[in-house]
């Protein structure tokens, strides 16, 4: 059970940092902060529909709560639901045997017409479902609005020069052009938009193993990372708030999930005012337009349904569109359901503009590399942040390309 490997101290120390349930209660258990006060509604709601009442805990920084996951399915005390991610990270925890094969709930959703079988598939290992969908979102470039007008740009880019002439423009009146992160996961971010507007198919291929971290693609990405550094066009990847310079309106754009809407507009940012997004353009015009799409899983316990039926109901219920509209009404976040309102004109421009332009759909990394080596990348990554310069660009590939060979050598 690959996912059981490695699990640390403080993996100890969050299995029991949590626990405001009731011993009689149903317990959904997630890692996501900004959500919280919509998961309860949603959850409120499902336990009302079924007789059962269900406690939404909250498990963070991200390492920690996968410490905890892992450490409660080796423990035999996997909680009732609990968020995940798709992709590699779903299949290995399905190999575990501890989540819920979710096959009637989703036969059901679909016949009603709420989810679509190719969104059964994103949360699907060797055919059966073991999720229901929290979260569907593309990642987009946001911007400040009134930083474009001021810096004279009146159309959003649609060409990786358009998007360098953007940033130019924005440090000139005095802006940071990019919001980039690169505290806990987040130095994928850049990464992978890189590495996918280069060439699409050594995205896939570096998930995969077959193509190398040190390839042409991911050189070229590199090369233009650094360039980047060297124009100043990041933030601080130090700041631990992670929207902090967005916010504040020191940093102009932030590429990020459309899930992040909500937390923006908690801060003062209004859609269509101060807050709209675009498509981030391909850094190679013939690599084509592709867009990251990320999901975001509730998984049952096996162990659960089987002792309590009831919880089946309780996932139907959260896959209605009722329950959508409420998650997306308190906490902006769109799970996909097809008869739902879409929770705000962010996410409505973008499915708009995705529908209009067709891109290429791609798997967030996060989801698609392999569990197992996805830490260790990701430290790498950061370093490269820390010392954006040529020399570590070369020492971080170099690396991360023996993580992945070591890895696949061996699987």
């Amino acid at each position: 059970m690959k996912i059981l490997n490695n699990i640390t101290a403080a993996s100890l120390v969050a299995a029991v940092s949590v626990g405001a349930a009731q011993a009689d209660d149903l317990r959904m258990v997630v890692d996501k902060q900004n959500w919280m006060e919509g998961i309860q509604a949603m959850v409120d709601g499902a336990g009302e529909a079924t007789g059962q009442t269900i406690q939404a805990d909250l498990v963070t920084p991200t390492d920690q709560y996968q410490a905890f996951i892992q450490t409660s399915i080796a423990g035999g005390n996997t909680p009732d639901f609990f968020s995940w991610w798709n992709g590699g990270q779903l299949t290995d925890l399905a190999e575990t045997g501890a989540a819920a094969d979710l096959s009637a709930q989703w036969d059901a959703a679909i016949e009603a017409g709420d989810f679509s079988s190719a969104q059964r598939d994103l949360v699907s290992v060797d055919g059966l479902p073991y999720a229901f969908l929290m979260n569907q979102a593309s990642w987009v470039t946001f911007y400040n609005m009134e930083a474009f007008a001021e810096a004279g740009i009146t159309e959003t880019p649609t060409t990786w020069a358009e998007f360098m002439d953007a940033c130019e423009k924005l440090k000139a009146a005095g802006y940071t052009p990019i919001n980039a992160p690169g505290t806990e996961w987040m130095p994928f971010i850049w990464f992978s938009q890189l590495v996918a507007g280069v060439d699409p198919e050594a995205f896939v291929g570096i998930n995969d193993g077959s193509v190398a971290y040190n390839g042409e693609a991911v050189q070229e990405a590199f090369a233009m990372w650094v360039e980047m550094y060297e124009r100043g066009y990041f933030s601080d990847p130090r700041e631990k708030d992670d929207q902090k310079f967005f916010v504040d309106g020191s940093a102009a754009m932030y590429l990020t999930g459309d899930w992040h809407t909500g937390s923006f507009v908690a801060s003062g940012m209004e859609p269509g005012t101060s807050l709209a997004t675009f498509l981030t353009p391909p850094v190679n015009a013939d690599a084509g337009l592709s867009v990251i799409i990320e999901a975001a899983p509730i998984l049952v316990s096996a162990a659960s349904l089987e002792a309590n039926p009831a919880i089946g109901d309780a996932v139907l219920a959260m896959m209605t569109a009722d329950a959508s509209n409420t998650l997306g009404e308190i906490a902006g976040v769109y799970n996909g359901n097809l008869q739902a309102n879409t929770p705000n004109a962010i996410i409505e421009a973008n499915m708009a503009e995705i529908d209009a332009r067709q891109p290429r759909g791609l798997v967030r990394w996060w989801e698609a590399v392999p569990p197992q080596i996805q830490g260790d990348l990701v430290s790498a990554m950061g370093a490269f942040m820390l010392n954006p310069t040529a020399e570590q660009a070369e020492e971080t590939m170099t690396l991360m390309d023996q993580i992945s060979a070591d890895y696949w050598a061996n699987n």
